[in-house]
């Protein structure tokens, strides 16, 4: 049984890249090695003549491409007889000496590349090389050294068609990507990669090898859709690869709410499926499609259109007076819906969006809100939306693993943005004046950017952006102060609040908050290439 080896960070290449160049005529001066190339791709030269398949007199094949997405797209594969790997890298002309140097990243050094009068290829240490196909498809050029194989036997290789394709294990979240050029890559469901590497048949089964020559996996074809390991684990072939979702996802899926919402829609990525809440009416519960098997099994994202009562009356005198009333609404939700599962609330962000009020609360949830949840505490966020005399409040939760929580949070922002819905409600009491009275503390009204409080003409509170009015309170909750001209609430101004939450705190700067214990994510690749 092979052990599977763990490769973080490596860049995927879903067509490898197999190339080299080569120029000049040998002269007594130049170093036929350099250690260390420092390779540049800003160097403009002209690799052309060298791409393509070429044949070694030992028998060995090289072949070189140029691949136009990578850093230093001119590279070249050298194997033997056998098919076995020994160098692979970049090609880099270097000005100071006039050469092309093969530089072969598995021991750090160039090798000089010269032809011949006749075309032949040398690369110093690897050998003398005569083309056999040109770069184009096809583009048959006939053996022009003393190369022993013909050549139709170096491009005779087994048959994997039967391999080729995208293909999901199934009980692991990633994938394995094989091509007809005998290259292969893998990536998870988080989007990190292994890989790239190269393909050898062996009989009835192929292998995946990396390019320093050591064997990942050999899989076995068991039908056209299923390939299987030498541990009898299932791969099973995919159309195209669906990862986790991000907040840089389109949003081009789109559900309906139901019950008494059945007119209001709200778009969602299609990594993501949409289902009615099982516990809420006029709600939808949004999951990840790839989350078995990956940290994000514990997460979710719920819209919902929750009851209300009572709050109408004091919604509807301003934004000093709706935002403690707010507080109230979120608190009670995060009460009724998590009772004792919510561990900790902190923290809130008011906003006033003028056709309706928002107020985000963040929480610590016991892992027992899913079941067979993780024994550590999970984070959640909730935002609560009055949208006027409705009835109702929108209620948007986003519960997942500290390490994954700032991830669905952006996302279920994203979607609230594409929500139909709408009251046609006005969060101000009062019709928006074009421009205040000249109160004697605020200076030259008609100067944009220059922010005050004003009283109008029934006594009543507005604040002058330095663009427009936003009406604050009525005069009865609160006063401008004499002596600053800032705005003070007065003591009997609405509901009075315990100030559990406050505003201007950063949830995501600390992050764990007070929960320094927890199990280390997933790295993505689960047991499969694990230590």
């Amino acid at each position: 049984m092979r052990n599977w080896k763990k490769y973080a960070g490596l860049l995927l290449a879903l067509v490898m890249c197999l190339s080299l160049a080569a120029c000049g005529s040998k002269e007594e001066t130049v170093p036929d090695t350099i250690k260390e190339l420092a390779l540049n791709a800003s160097v403009e030269y002209d690799y052309s003549p060298f791409m393509g398949t070429w044949e070694g007199e030992d028998g060995s094949v090289l072949v070189m491409e140029h691949l136009e997405e990578l850093y230093n797209s001119e590279r070249f594969r050298l194997h033997d007889a056998d098919n076995k790997l020994l160098a692979s890298g970049s090609l880099q002309y270097v000005e100071n000496y006039k050469y092309v140097y093969a530089y072969n990243e598995h021991d750090g050094i160039a090798h000089r590349c010269w032809f011949g009068s006749d075309g032949t290829l040398f690369i110093d240490t690897f050998g003398t090389f005569g083309k056999v196909s040109g770069d184009a498809p096809g583009e048959t050029i006939g053996s022009t050294t003393a190369a022993t194989h013909k050549q139709d036997e170096v491009e005779e290789l087994p048959d994997i068609s039967g391999f080729v394709g995208y293909w999901k294990m199934v009980d692991a979240p990633f994938y394995f990507l094989i091509n007809d050029a005998y290259e292969w890559a893998a990536v998870n469901v988080y989007n990190e990669e292994m890989g790239p590497g190269y393909v050898v048949a062996e009989g009835d089964f192929i292998t995946l090898c990396l390019e320093d020559g050591s064997e990942v996996i050999s899989l076995w074809k068991e039908s056209d859709d299923e390939l299987s390991d030498e541990e009898g684990n299932t791969f099973r072939a995919v159309d195209d690869i669906l990862l986790l979702p991000t907040p840089d996802d389109d949003l081009d899926e789109t559900a309906y709410f139901p019950d008494g919402f059945t007119n209001v829609s709200i778009d969602y990525p299609i990594q993501m499926e949409a289902n009615p809440h099982p516990d809420y009416q006029n709600a939808l519960s949004f999951d990840a499609i790839m989350k078995d098997v990956t940290e994000d099994c514990y997460s979710n994202i719920t819209i919902a259109f929750l009851p209300i009562s009572g709050y109408d009356s004091y919604m509807e005198k301003g934004a000093a007076i709706a935002k403690p009333n707010m507080i109230e609404m979120l608190d009670q939700f995060m009460k009724s819906i998590y009772g004792d599962k919510l561990l900790k609330s902190f923290g809130c962000d008011f906003m006033d969006n003028g056709d309706y009020y928002s107020l985000t609360g963040y929480m610590w949830l016991d892992g027992s809100v899913f079941p067979d949840g993780p024994s550590q505490p999970l984070r959640g966020c909730m935002e609560v939306r009055y949208y006027g005399p409705t009835s109702y409040a929108l209620v948007a939760t986003t519960i997942a693993p500290e390490s994954r929580i700032r991830n669905y949070f952006d996302i279920c922002n994203n979607m609230l943005e594409t929500l139909s819905y709408t009251a046609d409600w006005s969060t101000a009491p009062k019709a928006r004046p074009e421009q205040p009275e000249q109160p004697e503390y605020s200076g030259d009204t008609g100067d944009y950017g220059v922010e005050y409080y004003w009283y109008d003409e029934d006594g009543d509170i507005w604040f002058w952006n330095g663009y427009e009015n936003e009406f604050v309170c009525f005069g009865s909750d609160g006063y401008i102060d004499e002596d600053t001209g800032e705005y003070m609430e007065s003591n009997d101004a609405g509901w009075d609040y315990d100030d559990m939450y406050y505003d201007d705190y950063d949830p995501w700067s600390d992050p764990g908050d007070t929960w320094l214990e927890r199990s280390e994510p997933d790295d993505g690749w689960g047991d499969y290439f694990g230590d």
